[in-house]
């Protein structure tokens, strides 16, 4: 692959490395662009912290974002339309499946302690 777009930072930084795993197969180059809002800066500090890179910023323009973002949001208009019309041809059946095939998610946590970040536990009540 050549190159991996996220628009969504992944929650952990092990699913960032593996997607961006996917460009550098067999010696070959590739680029990987995450799609970053103010939103995201925590879990962008953690990736760099876990892969012990920073992340190269791509300097943009607001015109181009403006356009950009227009097109997409047309595509995802046009997607939905298209998902409801199979909805309702009775052709797109739902099924439940959870993000990572019914693997239990006990050690997705261990990111945060290698980025150094404190672990929070719920807090229980003593008697």
């Amino acid at each position: 692959m050549d190159v991996v777009i996220n628009y969504d930072v992944p929650q952990h930084s092990k699913d960032y490395i593996h997607r961006v795993g996917r460009t550098a197969r067999a010696g070959r180059a590739g680029k990987a662009i995450t799609l970053v809002t103010q939103y995201d800066v925590e879990l962008v500090q953690r990736i760099e912290a876990v892969t012990g890179k920073r992340l190269e910023l791509y300097p943009t323009e607001a015109e181009e974002i403006a356009a950009l973002r227009e097109r997409v949001g047309e595509a995802g208009r046009m997607a939905t339309r298209a998902m409801k019309d199979e909805d309702s041809q009775g052709k797109n059946k739902k099924r439940r499946r959870d993000d990572y095939g019914g693997k239990d998610d006990k050690d997705r946590d261990d990111d945060v302690v290698e980025a150094g970040m404190p672990k929070y536990k719920k807090k229980t009540k003593r008697r």
